[in-house]
């Protein structure tokens, strides 16, 4: 009796082990359930939500979201504020001069345009659009100017490029505000040929300076020694005589040539 009632016990505390060990595991996958269906998205991000690998078309917004558990829906995030890409990029002018620049690109995912990104190109959007595109663009554009109108008119050339980028990347879902060309670059034998260019119209421009000076130089003497006439020279000396006789007359009869004696 004493043995039966022992087994008896033994099959409850059994029961009771494996019914707690049943609660505890639920417990544990109600948590983890739990936490994969809550989503915190930041602050300028929206995340993109797929089911089995399927853009459903959901975007979530800042902060927290609900999403169903266990791997049912995933989420990836993406950055809609503004983006920064710098980009290094050679190019041939019009008259096939090599030339090189470093560009600063502005941009940003338009929000609702996200899941399209996401389905159509990917998380690597950077890479797959807006490098390449930056290349292309950069080298049409340089392509219309000659490398001395790439110098003057560098601001054209900037809103050429941008405009084009703005083109480009718009259908994407990407809004282009910004770009910078820095650095900008020519082959060395170019860039000597430009430099000894300057210095060529510096010199000409001293020697025509120097020149022009010279002119007016002798045409200033020319007037003065038109104007600086004997009855002329006679009249500033009388008008700046102090009415007094000098003491010595170096051999002459006459002062300011007039007579002394009658």
């Amino acid at each position: 009796m004493v043995q039966k009632r022992r087994i008896i016990q033994e099959k409850g505390d059994m029961l009771r082990s494996k019914k707690l060990i049943f609660i505890a595991v639920v417990g544990i996958l109600f948590v983890i359930g739990f936490f994969s269906m809550v989503k915190q998205i930041g602050t300028g991000q929206v995340g993109v939500v797929t089911q089995y690998g399927k853009v459903t078309g959901r975007e979530l917004g800042e902060g927290l979201a609900f999403v169903l558990p266990f791997g049912l829906n995933n989420v990836t995030v993406y950055d809609i504020k503004i983006q920064k890409e710098n980009v290094s990029s050679t190019a041939a002018s019009l008259d096939l001069q090599d030339v090189s620049s470093e560009i600063v690109l502005n941009y940003q995912l338009e929000r609702g345009s996200v899941s399209n990104v996401h389905q159509t190109i990917g998380a690597n959007y950077v890479d797959k659009i807006v490098t390449p595109a930056i290349n292309e663009i950069f080298k049409a554009a340089s392509s219309k100017y000659t490398a001395s109108q790439l110098i003057t008119q560098r601001s054209k050339l900037k809103s050429d490029a941008l405009t084009g980028l703005q083109t480009r990347l718009k259908p994407f879902g990407i809004t282009v505000s910004e770009l910078s060309i820095v650095d900008f670059k020519f082959s060395d034998n170019f860039s000597s040929a430009i430099e000894e260019k300057q210095v060529a119209q510096q010199n000409a421009e001293r020697a025509k300076f120097n020149l022009e000076a010279a002119k007016t130089d002798a045409q200033a003497q020319k007037a003065q020694s038109e104007t600086l006439t004997k009855e002329f020279l006679q009249k500033q000396a009388i008008e700046k005589w102090d009415g007094k006789l000098p003491t010595y007359l170096g051999g002459g009869d006459s002062v300011f040539n007039i007579p002394l004696t009658d």
